[in-house]
């Protein structure tokens, strides 16, 4: 039987946000509306205890102890363990326009709902102090309160890049390698998502937020980098160059070029 401990907050909402409420759960089975739920607020997870799932529509993660899990508003998931047994985790609820910021910046990143959070005897009593701290009751502690939530998802961002920053960037290094390979051909973009294993749409969004730019747009510059080179240490016509770098004539090439640079191949030619 699963043993379940919240703290509610029913004192007015802060001026930023608020903190909805905070939970332990023991033997617990996770999210328990099939196939998937969406929330209207946010949440953040962490399974100290036990193992199981972390699923969307087009993902599955694998959760173990020290995986830390982020709901965000409109997200269809659901996460679990998978088979009989239960599994231990705290978390916290909470909603407000502070929040929402932290989307725009990519602190809550919806391409990233799963990350490992380590060591669980640190982080364990930092997540579940919300729950056993006395409720604040006045506005003003409601905002010192949404102020000590966000310190905490600061130091979970910051200690979650440096366990594991190297490695879940290398989708990103592995995306911009396929992206900058055979400019000639014809490339499917969401098999690219697919090569470093996301769905096409968070795969788009993700690398946008990391590059400045889509993945469509990334490639074009390739191709006019490729071209840059190409004329300024061959002979090659612009036909020529066009075909290489996957343009299908020179004046589609004169037109993305001049897009990209300002100028266009023959300008650059006479002064690179």
């Amino acid at each position: 039987m699963s043993s379940i401990h919240v703290s509610w907050r029913s004192g007015p909402a802060g001026r930023t946000g608020r903190l909805r409420h905070a939970g332990r759960i023991e033997n617990g089975r996770g999210v328990l509306i099939r196939p998937y739920r969406s929330f209207d607020g946010f949440a953040l997870m962490y399974l100290y205890e036990g193992s199981g799932e972390y699923r969307e529509e087009n993902r599955v993660v694998p959760l173990r102890a020290g995986s830390v899990v982020y709901v965000t508003p409109g997200t269809p998931h659901w996460y679990g363990p998978v088979g009989s047994s239960g599994w231990n985790e705290v978390h916290l609820v909470f909603d407000g326009r502070l929040f929402t910021t932290l989307l725009e910046s990519r602190l809550i990143d919806p391409a990233r709902p799963v990350r490992s959070l380590t060591p669980v005897d640190y982080w364990l009593p930092r997540i579940d102090g919300f729950r056993t701290a006395r409720p604040p009751r006045t506005r003003a502690g409601m905002d010192d309160e949404v102020c000590s939530l966000l310190r905490l998802l600061v130091e979970i961002d910051a200690a979650t890049e440096e366990n594991g920053g190297d490695q879940a960037l290398n989708w990103l290094e592995e995306s911009r390698r396929l992206l900058a390979d055979n400019l000639a051909d014809r490339l499917d973009m969401a098999s690219v998502a697919a090569e470093v294993g996301m769905a096409y749409e968070s795969w788009r969004k993700r690398f946008q937020s990391h590059t400045g730019v889509p993945p469509a747009r990334y490639r074009l510059r390739r191709r006019v980098d490729a071209a840059r080179e190409l004329i300024r240490n061959s002979s090659l016509s612009g036909k020529e160059i066009a075909g290489i770098v996957g343009f299908s004539d020179e004046y589609h090439l004169s037109r993305q070029f001049h897009r990209v640079t300002g100028m266009t191949p023959t300008q650059f030619r006479r002064d690179p």
